[in-house]
């Protein structure tokens, strides 16, 4: 049953060709008008949720850019959550973004898809930001999935960045890197770090130069720019928008991820869970995601180490990411 919460599509753009079909929709969710993309082959394969990082930044045009086809498995929908990208709206960003409000979009999301495709559950797959919405939205509603899929799984945001401070620097004085050495030593971490833009970029710079970033082998500003404004079925608009949007949800956010532990808070997920991490992932680091892994109870979990990987496995070892979802992911429906 659609929820009043949520209101018929406001517009759509439906492209179909012989590989299936991918549909663009606005829908009215608690007030607000956000978007989301379904890619489907038209198998009625089920339903999977995406849930994109950041916060704010929503994953569409990465996932375009490096052709990764989950749409091979499920009916797909990528949606931009409250506050950016497609969802993003200059009037609304003079409010403070809220947990609670995306914990509760979300769900108005799920029960929308299930609406309309006919379908009980979905399955829900975070990345990174989306593993710490993902994770509070299936404790507090098991009964809507199929199972959870924590990809760059967050457990205590905090400890995660003193492990990748520990890193960078640790790697600089390995490397006899004096130049980097000093930089970073410039930036001592401290609990305030998530409001340091000083820290922030000498991480992300150092990060990504040391293999520790979106990918091992580096993720540009040049090439996320070209990415994002090469992306299909977003206007230029909503590839604008991407920008100011990450920065706003991330000042709304960012306190609230950086100072909540997970494993804390969520000590039991009554539904099965994957954890899938990379090995080299010094976004979220392997260490707090095999520890919020170890910390759950769950009916039944496993947990994957990509050792090829960063925070992007779905991209750095695509084909066994695609073996995962197929022959384990999808075999949870058959118990």
């Amino acid at each position: 049953m659609l929820l009043d919460s949520v209101e018929k599509p406001l517009s759509n753009l439906r492209e179909e060709n012989g590989a299936g079909t991918i549909i663009k929709e606005y829908i009215q969710i608690n007030g607000v008008r956000q978007g989301i993309i379904i890619e489907s082959l038209n198998k009625g394969n089920p339903l999977l949720l995406f849930l994109h990082g950041g916060p704010g930044f929503p994953v569409y045009p990465i996932i375009k850019a490096h052709d990764i086809r989950l749409e091979q498995f499920f009916d797909v929908c990528y949606w931009d959550q409250r506050g950016a990208g497609m969802s993003y709206h200059v009037k609304d960003a003079k409010k403070q973004l809220t947990v609670e409000q995306l914990v509760d979009d979300t769900i108005q999301v799920i029960n929308y898809l299930r609406n309309k495709y006919s379908q009980d559950k979905v399955f829900l797959l975070g990345h990174s930001w989306g593993t710490f919405l993902g994770s509070l939205v299936a404790r507090d509603k098991p009964e809507l999935f199929h199972a959870y899929i924590g990809i760059g799984q967050i457990g205590s945001a905090k400890e995660s960045e003193k492990e990748t401070y520990h890193f960078i620097l640790q790697t600089a004085i390995a490397k006899r890197d004096n130049r980097a050495q000093k930089q970073i030593e410039k930036v001592a971490f401290n609990d305030t770090y998530y409001k340091n833009r000083s820290y922030g970029a000498i991480r992300e710079k150092f990060t990504n130069k040391y293999g520790g970033g979106f990918k091992r082998t580096g993720y540009s500003h040049f090439k996320i720019l070209k990415h994002v404004f090469t992306c299909p079925h977003y206007s230029f608009q909503e590839r604008m928008n991407i920008f100011p949007g990450s920065i706003y949800s991330y000042q709304s956010l960012g306190h609230i991820m950086a100072t909540t532990d997970l494993v804390e808070l969520i000590p039991t997920l009554n539904l099965p869970v994957f954890i899938l991490q990379g090995v080299h992932d010094y976004q979220t680091t392997y260490t707090q995601a095999k520890r919020f892994y170890d910390s759950i109870e769950a009916p039944y979990k496993k947990m994957y180490t990509f050792h090829h990987s960063a925070h992007a496995p779905f991209i750095e070892e695509e084909e066994r990411f695609y073996t995962i979802m197929q022959n384990d992911v999808l075999e949870i429906m058959k118990r």
